[in-house]
């Protein structure tokens, strides 16, 4: 009696939800596979979104805020949000589609959080540094193009499939190095050093 039930890491399990929904995303819009197949991407958005938010509580729970804010905000954001939309679409019939300018407006408020994120991830890992770049960039290409600003999201899309295939990497990184407690799979190290703290007169 008494003893404290600890929260075991879900980080990687987190980052692997997010994987599986960018993965599929870019393929379909990479024109990989046809339109027609866009519903069958329900379901990875989705549960892949809901894998997102619940490890990202956890990491909450855990006292972590690096990857739980944004396993929260992408999960809800860009997974179950679009999710329930395209579920709305097909149950109503709806004759038209979803307005590019809202995807584009969407994308560039979460591109817009990732700098900070980009910032943060430097004081941890140049890995991760390096695939949060290359996600905020393509985020930016994916957005302005639904706005019409530019018209070269394609990129932006093959940059948010080559986040994904690294972040694949880190999630297994991230379970290994934990299970046996020494850094199996390398991360790289911190890009810079956080500012010290001021020291108050």
């Amino acid at each position: 009696m008494g003893k404290e039930v600890s929260w075991g890491n879900a980080q990687a399990c987190g980052i692997l939800g997010l994987c599986t929904v960018v993965i599929p995303l870019s393929v379909l819009n990479l024109g990989w596979i046809p339109p027609e197949g866009a519903p069958l991407i329900i379901p990875w958005l989705l549960f892949g979104g809901l894998v997102q938010v619940i490890c990202g509580l956890i990491d909450f729970r855990r006292g972590g805020t690096l990857l739980a804010t944004p396993l929260v905000l992408f999960g809800l954001m860009l997974c179950i949000t679009p999710a329930v939309g395209e579920m709305v679409k097909i149950w109503i019939k709806a004759p038209a589609p979803v307005p590019p300018f809202l995807h584009g407006v969407g994308f560039l408020v979460v591109a817009a959080y990732v700098l900070a994120l980009l910032y943060a991830t430097g004081l941890v890992s140049s890995t991760v540094f390096t695939l949060v770049l290359l996600l905020d960039v393509g985020l930016w290409l994916v957005g302005l193009t639904f706005l019409g600003v530019v018209g070269i999201g394609v990129i932006g899309w093959y940059l948010l499939l080559i986040f994904a295939l690294g972040m694949v990497y880190v999630a297994c990184a991230v379970y290994l190095n934990e299970l046996f407690g020494r850094p199996v799979l390398p991360l790289g190290a911190p890009m810079f050093k956080p500012p010290s703290a001021s020291v108050s007169g």
